[in-house]
């Protein structure tokens, strides 16, 4: 099932997606509409579940931590049993994404922890419990994660937005009440001063000011929207991307590229058995294999070759940082 977006909805889903906390007079201005009908349009899209979720993107390198990302190959697993070993893993407070897959992996979970030691904590519980579902299990350590705003419904420039975050950044130290503010506007970037206010004893102008400083700290590195892309017509392939002979530069042009391309979403280096990857929304199964057909003959030299996953549901997508 997909839902029809007249242009000001597309407008409204793109300013989001760039900044899911402007204000409704910022939004009411990009947009050429009055704020009562901005604020309407947006509780709309919420109620249709177009927009899932309203998301603060922290970096969680400066809070010290880890993102580590573990890809399942199931066997003999219902949908029952997918259900279960979902819904388990989903329980965990450090899993900040889950995805049930089709193609090279059939579950994707992220978890991000200070240690190693803390990682291995959470995953040998899940293996424990389901391991005779799994026939084969990979693991990666993200080293650098950039997102990038969405383009292909509407874009008034070329150029996109990025929030980038990895394991080069040095580690900060926030103080519990700077936690307890990042990790209420990590669940709802759009939550109010007021509201924020309410819950942890501190004046809207002090809040105000804290946020302010995470931003400039690199602590918080932008707002985004979780959007239903499905609901739109559009599926999420993820590519991983086997380099060879490759260079730090090289690396860098292909990153470059891929960024200019209008239905990326997502870049992420890895240390696993693959280097890159890659998230495309396309509304066409054979528009996301054209696109990689053009990004394997202009780096034929550094691209081995490359596995895929068509992402069937995002059962869990959240920034939470977990409180000291």
């Amino acid at each position: 099932m997909s839902i029809k977006l007249d242009l000001k909805d597309k407008k409204i889903l793109f300013e989001l997606d760039k900044n899911s906390r402007a204000s409704l007079p910022e939004l009411a201005k990009k947009i050429g509409l009055s704020k009562e009908v901005v604020f309407h349009r947006i509780n709309r899209l919420v109620e249709e579940k177009v927009i899932l979720k309203f998301l603060t993107v922290p970096a969680p390198a400066r809070l010290g931590l880890t993102g580590y990302k573990v890809y399942l190959r199931l066997n003999k697993a219902s949908r029952e049993n997918i259900d279960e070993l979902v819904e388990y893993v989903k329980k965990e407070k450090s899993v900040y994404w889950t995805s049930i897959c089709r193609g090279r992996w059939d579950f994707i979970f992220g978890i991000w922890a200070k240690s190693i030691y803390d990682f291995f904590i959470v995953y040998n519980k899940m293996l424990n419990k389901f391991s005779k579902y799994v026939q084969e299990k990979e693991l990666s350590i993200t080293l650098e994660n950039i997102q990038y705003n969405r383009r292909w419904f509407y874009s008034d420039n070329p150029d996109p937005l990025e929030f980038t975050f990895g394991e080069k950044e040095e580690k900060a130290e926030i103080d519990e009440k700077d936690q307890k503010i990042l990790n209420l506007i990590t669940s709802n970037s759009r939550m109010k001063l007021t509201d924020i206010s309410g819950n942890l004893k501190l004046s809207p102008k002090v809040i105000a000011y804290r946020i302010k400083d995470l931003e400039k700290r690199g602590i918080i590195k932008g707002y985004k929207i979780l959007l239903n892309s499905n609901l739109m017509g559009f599926n999420t392939h993820k590519a991983f991307i086997f380099f060879e002979n490759i260079t730090e530069e090289r690396k860098k042009e292909f990153v470059n590229y891929c960024k200019t391309l209008p239905n990326i979403i997502n870049a992420v280096v890895t240390f696993a058995s693959w280097d890159l990857e890659l998230a495309f929304e396309t509304d066409k199964e054979e528009e996301y294999y054209d696109i990689m057909d053009k990004i394997k003959e202009k780096f034929s030299d550094i691209v081995k070759f490359y596995d895929s996953v068509l992402i069937i549901s995002e059962r869990q997508h959240k920034y939470e940082i977990a409180e000291k």
